[in-house]
């Protein structure tokens, strides 16, 4: 006579519970890590302002392109595709029109295209600049405005159709 239920399922041995034990770390470890990215994300599409924008612009310039001029680029849909618009009037951005179509593109498949939902352009006609620092986009990952050029990864896109050129007369205050 045995006192084990002979139709209960046999126990997992100790291997098999340590083996387990360490999946569900794994999981758990990349989970937060992909949970701290969208969140980081998400943080950043939700802070978004007028404000921020202007004030990542000046950095942008102080950082990358000293003594330049820049223009402000915002996300369009036209023709089911998106395009980059210069920016003529600041005062009149709607950041929070420009924070929805982000949102769209992302999670509803709305304005396809490999273009920036923010840009940052280099005025012609100003001193001398390197080239992989004329074009910048917004980088919600960042934070900030990074240049599409990197020498540490692929290149990020700006615009997949022609833009209206920077010029002085249109340029933000850095």
């Amino acid at each position: 006579m045995s006192f084990a239920d002979r139709q209960a399922p046999a126990q997992p041995r100790l291997g098999q519970r340590i083996g387990l034990g360490c999946l569900a770390l794994l999981l758990l470890l990349v989970g937060s890590c992909t949970a701290y990215d969208y969140g980081a994300r998400y943080a950043s599409w939700a802070g978004l302002d007028k404000t921020r924008v202007l004030a990542a612009a000046g950095d942008y310039v102080r950082d990358h392109a000293p003594g330049q001029k820049v223009c402000l680029y915002r996300v369009a849909c036209d023709e089911r595709r998106a395009r980059l618009v210069l920016v003529k009037d600041v005062a009149a951005l709607n950041v929070e029109a420009v924070r929805q179509i982000a949102w769209d593109r992302r999670f509803s498949d709305t304005c396809p295209g490999y273009t920036a939902n923010l840009g940052l352009a280099v005025a012609e006609g100003g001193p001398p600049d390197r080239e992989e620092v004329r074009e910048a986009a917004w980088s919600f990952y960042a934070d900030r405005f990074v240049p599409t050029v990197r020498s540490n990864g692929a290149p990020l896109s700006f615009s997949e159709q022609p833009t209206e050129p920077c010029t002085p007369e249109y340029a933000i205050a850095p």
